[in-house]
């Protein structure tokens, strides 16, 4: 045991949750043990220095697999050849960017020249202008916003500052709802086995096919032990009852500020609640409880077909909506 660190001591040392270490684990970046006499899962140096070692190649921009093949040979090929890749695509940026730059100071140029007209007349009326900027590819125009992100992205110096540029402010329904919890290892794919049992044995899709998948840690915080709970709610047609394990429970629904994410990337939670914060026209509605994980919500996007898709096990998810609860702030 000695120099091992559990689960709770790797997720306070290096800000990421006991949910990304298990996803990281699924995709074999990293792993962990369990030894004799002792029930909570821990991690060797290695596997922390492998932690450390995807925190680090992240930032830089690069897709958990092309993490993986770095990581996964022991020489300097693979690396070498992501690297390559990422900064070929950077290049290209760079000339998109130079092309788009010419062209706005052609713009300028004329608008300066012409002080008397609209802006919208000097850009119309020049047939050379709108010669130069239709030669632009839209690929062109992409990079500079791709660009434009990245640079914003940089200049923080904590990832948890980052601005969201993508939040929707939506409301869901109200709902009866089919809820399945675990407390223990792996609760997420625990409890989200039960729901499928469920959907497959009474194909829900037929019966229900505005169907929703919505999950939150339950109870949030882990104990000594590493353990912590998941709780997943299944929408369900109005009066149909539930088999146990499941529980029936009734989802009053409101009014949510919702960000996408790839499934894994739940270091965006922070980002999601720095937006929530910062927001001039709206505020936290949550109960401020994390015994159910201050009433955010994730859900499954296109659980629907995902369901249809894989006939046994847990589907996989693609994407999710992070969920915080909100309220239009008070004049």
């Amino acid at each position: 045991m000695e120099n091992m660190l559990t689960v709770t001591e790797v997720t306070r040392a290096y800000g990421v949750s006991a949910r990304m270490l298990r996803h990281y684990e699924k995709l074999g970046l990293i792993s962990s043990d369990r030894k004799e006499d002792y029930s909570y899962r821990v991690y060797r140096p290695e596997d922390v220095q492998r932690l450390r070692q995807i925190l680090v190649l992240r930032k830089l921009r690069l897709s958990l697999k092309e993490i993986g093949s770095i990581l996964n040979d022991p020489g300097p090929a693979a690396a070498i050849s992501v690297f390559e890749k990422n900064l070929s695509q950077m290049d290209e940026e760079i000339q998109a960017l130079q092309a788009v730059r010419s062209v706005i100071e052609a713009f300028l140029q004329a608008l300066r020249q012409r002080k008397t007209l609209s802006s919208g007349d000097v850009i119309l009326q020049n047939s050379q202008l709108l010669a130069l900027a239709n030669s632009l590819s839209p690929a062109a125009t992409l990079f500079q916003e791709e660009r434009r992100k990245i640079m914003e992205n940089l200049n923080q110096s904590d990832q948890a500052s980052w601005k969201l540029k993508d939040v929707r402010i939506v409301h869901l329904p109200e709902s009866d709802v089919a809820a399945a919890h675990f407390v223990g290892d792996d609760p997420e794919n625990r409890a989200g086995e039960m729901i499928s049992d469920f959907v497959r044995k009474e194909k829900l899709w037929e019966k229900h096919p505005g169907l929703r998948l919505y999950g939150f840690n339950h109870p949030s915080p882990m104990d000594e032990t590493g353990f912590h709970g998941y709780e997943f709610w299944i929408t369900i047609p109005e009066g149909m009852e539930v088999p146990l394990p499941l529980t029936k429970k009734f989802f009053a629904g409101g009014t949510y500020a919702a960000h996408m994410i790839p499934m894994g990337n739940f270091e965006e939670w922070e980002w999601l609640y720095e937006w929530v914060q910062n927001s001039d026209e709206y505020e936290y509605a949550g109960n401020g409880s994390p015994e159910n994980m201050f009433d955010n919500l994730e859900e499954h996007l296109n659980y629907h077909d995902h369901i249809l898709e894989t006939h046994e096990g847990e589907p996989q998810t693609a994407q999710l909506d992070l969920l915080i609860p909100v309220r239009r702030k008070s004049k």
